[in-house]
């Protein structure tokens, strides 16, 4: 199992994977959308795509796992019912710089590392790019596919054949986002429109100002806007598609207000 394969654990029967997850808290508290949502008996599982890497991730991680927590403990029930929770970031870029496949934190006392907090909470990175430093074939296979995406073991084959699959099935087209390339064709996407349209804005500009290098500064002119109109161009995709403000901001750099106005 997919899950299984990324933490080196034994998943029980899991619940039917909810993509899209929205946690929303009391009062004016920010509510989250988690990408993968998963749980089974005893566990339950975050898994975000990310292609990139702000400042503030592991914060973000911290977030995630205190609103996991709330999701899942009712009112009146223990803390002992509270399941253990991993938060996981698939990452296409190294969250830490360290080189390293995958970085798995958990908490530990700074006085005696020999004494753990044992409060059933975890979080993964995993580092997509390192994949050939990764001992455990399967996983190695697996990172290398969410790479790459080139198959090379029979789960990852398996794998590929869902998504091929999910590419042609609008049900189960959230599968074929789950493995970062419908984000990709989408700021492709993007991109090439708003390259388009500010070339053409900029080449126009430089021919009514009559400068005998109209259409060298056009040109520049069309770069420059068109850099700005892709990343527009992007937001407006995403926010056809339901994506939060907070996400499209990450992914273009647009301000909140540039969004809005879309």
């Amino acid at each position: 199992m997919y899950w299984s394969g990324l933490l080196h654990i034994k998943v029980g029967k899991i619940e039917y994977p909810s993509l899209q997850k929205t946690i929303t808290p009391f009062y004016e508290s920010k509510g989250i959308r988690l990408d993968v949502y998963v749980s089974d008996s005893e566990r339950v599982f975050d898994i975000e795509i990310q292609t990139s890497i702000p400042p503030f991730l592991p914060k973000r991680t911290r977030y995630y796992q205190s609103l996991m927590d709330v999701d899942n403990l009712l009112r009146g029930q223990s803390y002992a019912e509270l399941k253990e929770s991993y938060v996981i970031f698939i990452c296409t870029q190294d969250p830490f710089g360290k080189g390293l496949p995958v970085y798995t934190f958990s908490s530990v006392c700074s006085e005696d590392g020999s004494i753990f907090l044992d409060d059933k909470s975890v979080k993964v990175f995993y580092n997509v790019g390192a994949y050939s430093k990764e001992d455990e074939p399967e996983l190695s296979a697996l990172l290398e596919y969410l790479c790459e995406r080139r198959a090379t073991s029979g789960f990852t084959q398996h794998i590929d054949e869902l998504v091929e699959k999910a590419k042609r099935n609008e049900k189960f087209r959230s599968w074929y986002m789950l493995l970062n390339i419908w984000k990709d064709d989408l700021l492709r996407e993007g991109s090439q429109l708003g390259e388009k349209i500010g070339f053409e804005r900029g080449v126009a500009a430089g021919i009514r100002k009559g400068r005998r290098d109209g259409l060298l500064q056009g040109r520049r002119d069309g770069i420059a806007a068109g850099s700005y109109q892709a990343k527009r161009e992007t937001a407006k995709l995403m926010a056809e598609r339901k994506y939060p403000l907070t996400e499209i901001h990450l992914i273009t750099g647009l301000t909140e207000a540039e969004i809005k106005k879309l």
